[in-house]
Formats: C-alpha cells, sequence, structure tokens
C-alpha cells in the first residue's frame, strides 16, 4: 500500500520588535495541545526539525494539504482558491468526508478528485485574499448537496 502523506497548515501571527504584525504560514502536523495556564486546549502545528516544535496558530485558519499540486507543483490546501483553465474560480472545502471544489455564484460544488486533470492554479487563500471570495457562494448543508455532489457510499482513491 502506498503510503499517503497527511500534513496541515496554520496561520501564526506574531508581534516583532516594532510592534509590528506578522503573519506566516507553519506546515506539519496538527494537534491541539494545552499547557499550563491555557483556557483550554489550543490549535498546534508540529514540525521535524532537528526535533519537534510546536507553533501555536490561529484555529479557524487550519487546512489539510488534499495530496493534489496545482499545474505549477504546488500544494493545494483546504481553503485555497483556486482557477480553471475555463476561468472560472472555486474555493477548496473539506464537504461530507471528501475535498470539493465550490465554484463561483452557484450551487456547483465537485469532488476534487474528479477534475485533478484540469490545469488548476492557486489563486491564493481565503485567510490573505478574502476579496476572491466574492463570486464563491456560501455553502448550504442539506440533503440534496450529497446529490450535487455526487458522493457514493465508498470512495476509491488513485494513491500514486
Amino acid at each position: 500500500m502506498a503510503e499517503r502523506e497527511i500534513k496541515y497548515r496554520g496561520l501564526k501571527t506574531f508581534q516583532i520588535f516594532s510592534g509590528e504584525t506578522n503573519r506566516v504560514w507553519i506546515y506539519g502536523f496538527y494537534l491541539k495541545r494545552g499547557t499550563y495556564g491555557d483556557p483550554g486546549p489550543q490549535a498546534h502545528i508540529f514540525v521535524y526539525e532537528n526535533g519537534y516544535e510546536g507553533y501555536r496558530v490561529e484555529a479557524e485558519t487550519i487546512g489539510q494539504f488534499t495530496g493534489l499540486l496545482d499545474s505549477e507543483g504546488l500544494e493545494i490546501y483546504e481553503d485555497d482558491i483556486i482557477s480553471f483553465d475555463d476561468g472560472k474560480i472555486g474555493l477548496v472545502e473539506f464537504f461530507h468526508g471528501c475535498f470539493v471544489v465550490r465554484h463561483d455564484k452557484s450551487d456547483d460544488i465537485r469532488p476534487l478528485y474528479d477534475i485533478k486533470n484540469w490545469k488548476l492554479k492557486i489563486l491564493g487563500n481565503c485567510f490573505e485574499h478574502p476579496h476572491l471570495l466574492k463570486k464563491i457562494s456560501a455553502p448550504k448543508n442539506n440533503v440534496d448537496d450529497f446529490q450535487k455532489v455526487g458522493i457514493v457510499e465508498s470512495i476509491t482513491y488513485n494513491r500514486k
């Protein structure tokens, strides 16, 4: 069985000495962890560099790697905004057990594995480029969405 890479990213915000805030993406594995004095478990991304080091990240920014790359070789993550060769754009989401793309201004959502052979290009993500989301509608969570996505009882993935 081929091994599948499972990793996450999260946005860390910190202040530098001048008082400015910087935001940087941390890539690694996700874990909720509590430390002494915390109000409860906090979202962390752990990175292995000469031992594991954990970084507290903003919980709402955590997204999982889909296992796919865009046409330029960049990793596609949950919450990325992607464009297709036909000019449409979409938001990558994890929806009812699979990664999907929600297309612009419609209820059209398609499983990402259905469109992986298209020429996809990452335009940004919904946290750093929210202006790109104006064309994309909000998700609807109802029974009709299962039919639109085409989810079946068992899904097989190509593991290459």
